[in-house]
């Protein structure tokens, strides 16, 4: 008889792949009842672990790092509680690194890696300078040869995917909440903001991407003056840059808009902020949206339209993404969306 498999055998003890793993290993993070019957059932059933796979991990640390750069983000913070907890489930443990913004290079993973021996990497958020080829960099980080997952980002190879990535929909995101716009009746659909230009992968731009397919498709064509440009183009995920974005516009165009799609929440903060100080009600006269759905959309004043990103999601794909590319890293990688819900609260009303 065929000797059965850890999956088999975790199946046939009603645990997890991981717990099995552990409970051979005689670890001592494993109930001893469930040691026992994972045990008793190896004896049963003739399981006996693969040496050569056991002696690896054995050898491993059994960690894996979690590299993040600049800000971190209310949503990146999140998204580490539910990464480590992932991540424990399979027996590894989470080291959070957090890297200055002009120094997110291969040359940096490499030493982060090699200083602590790392299973794998996980890259929380964006990763690299914003000078640099982008492209060029994930093909350099490909040849650390060690396994890494982009999380919430892509892997900035472009065709020649080097790593898996997971992430929300950003295009899809932008363009459904858009499309509620148009529902709505507006047809003055402005942006806020794009960011410096590079990589059309970039969250930023896959996330305008969205918001001018759903008015195209609406027969509604972009208009460039609505694009609002960054007024911090190296920090354009923040509440000033929104602020800031939004208060220069109006001081140069004036209110040219009935509604604004900000490429995050903590954006359309700080529109709202800008939008208010010039007089102009939310939603009355200009109706807003966020992305994400922060614990910030549910408590400003109006409560905030946006898009929910399903971050518990993200964090099992990603998991399971680095998993693979641990037991086979011969496996072509994947890059998977997830879709997000649109969250409709007292931002947005119709003309």
């Amino acid at each position: 008889m065929a000797q059965i498999t850890i999956k088999e055998l975790a199946e046939i003890c009603g645990v997890a792949v991981s717990t099995v793993s552990r409970a051979m290993n005689d670890r001592s993070d494993v109930n001893p009842e469930t040691r026992e019957r994972v045990l008793a059932a190896a004896r049963k059933y003739g399981y006996e672990p693969n040496t050569s796979a056991r002696s690896l991990k054995i050898s491993s640390t059994h960690a894996i790092a979690v590299i993040t750069q600049g800000e971190i983000s209310p949503l990146l913070l999140q998204l580490h509680g539910l990464l480590e907890a992932a991540l424990e489930e399979r027996g590894y443990g989470l080291v959070l690194s957090h890297i200055a913004e002009g120094s997110a290079h291969a040359e940096t993973v490499a030493r982060i890696v090699n200083d602590r021996k790392f299973d794998g990497v996980i890259f929380l958020g964006r990763y690299g300078v914003q000078a640099e080829d982008h492209a060029k960099l994930g093909e350099r980080l490909a040849r650390l040869d060690v396994p890494m997952v982009f999380c919430t980002t892509a892997d900035f190879a472009r065709s020649a995917w080097g790593h898996s990535s997971v992430s929300v929909d950003d295009l899809g995101g932008t363009y459904a909440l858009t499309q509620r716009l148009i529902e709505l009746g507006h047809r003055r659909i402005a942006y806020v903001s794009d960011g410096a230009r590079g990589d059309a992968q970039q969250v930023w731009a896959l996330r305008v991407a969205g918001y001018e397919k759903a008015l195209r498709e609406a027969g509604i064509k972009p208009d460039p003056g609505l694009l609002m440009a960054p007024a911090l183009p190296l920090n354009v995920y923040s509440m000033t840059n929104g602020y800031q974005s939004v208060k220069r516009h109006l001081a140069e165009s004036g209110a040219d808009f009935t509604a604004l799609v900000s490429t995050c929440d903590a954006v359309a903060v700080g529109a709202i902020r800008a939008l208010t100080e010039a007089g102009l009600r939310v939603p009355e006269d200009c109706s807003v949206t966020g992305f994400d759905d922060l614990e910030l959309a549910r408590y400003v004043t109006p409560p905030l339209t946006t898009l929910r990103q399903p971050l518990e999601d993200i964090a099992a794909a990603t998991v399971r993404a680095l998993m693979v590319a641990l037991e086979n890293p011969k496996t072509a990688p994947e890059q998977i969306w997830l879709r997000g819900q649109v969250i409709e609260r007292g931002s947005t009303a119709a003309v």
